[in-house]
């Protein structure tokens, strides 16, 4: 249910399916709630096709994705290193053997690669931003 009007809940019904099992799948409750926060690291430097440089760094998804130098920084509540906006995005793991655990998040205007501690936590990440779109 909206209890107020900066509530948005996302309603996927299945109308091929019986109502009485109808899926809701709640994406946004309510605009700047953290849906996911943890440390990835990520390419920075140049986009231009040359060799950037992979940094570790804290990222927090809101209703956009967020990243910080580190955890402290979020929780003092200082201004983000950068911001992907996730306006029109894709997400996806990279093909084949993958022991980087790596994914990359497609959006305008560049692209964002990222590689998680874990497989887990690399699709825990996937699955979250993939749910995530608008």
């Amino acid at each position: 249910l909206v209890r107020s009007s900066s509530e948005l809940i996302v309603l996927f019904i299945d109308m091929a399916t019986d109502r009485s099992s109808a899926r809701f799948d709640c994406v946004r409750v309510e605009p700047g709630m953290v849906h996911k926060k943890g440390y990835l690291t990520k390419l920075g430097g140049a986009h231009d096709g040359k060799q950037g440089n992979w940094k570790r760094r804290y990222m927090v998804l809101r209703d956009d994705l967020f990243y910080y130098e580190d955890e402290s920084n979020f929780e003092k509540g200082r201004d983000p290193k950068g911001i992907i906006r996730l306006d029109s995005f894709f997400c996806i793991k990279k093909d084949g053997e993958n022991p980087d655990n790596e994914f990359t998040i497609f959006a305008v205007p560049k692209p964002l690669v990222c590689h998680a501690d874990s497989k887990e936590e690399l699709n825990s990440w996937v699955k979250t931003i993939a749910k995530f779109g608008r």
